[in-house]
């Protein structure tokens, strides 16, 4: 890893899947929920960014109540 936002090269992918099938690595990352493209040829395209923090362990922003329109 250079960067954060370099892009995971087909070497580096099968090493953190596991797989050489397009289609098995998209379900690893799928699963570790790590947001990714899909490219024409299936392979899987992201960056170190998304696989350091991916969606699925981000913490979602509090939902903050709505104002009481009625008091005004």
């Amino acid at each position: 890893m250079k960067n954060e936002s370099d892009v995971i090269t087909p070497e580096e992918m099968i090493e953190l899947t596991g797989y050489q099938f397009p289609s098995k690595q998209c379900e690893a990352l799928e699963r570790a929920g790590i947001f990714f493209i899909k490219r024409p040829d299936g392979y899987p395209k992201t960056t170190w960014a998304h696989f350091n923090s991916p969606l699925a362990k981000r913490q979602a922003l509090p939902v903050s109540e709505e104002p009481d329109f009625g008091a005004m």
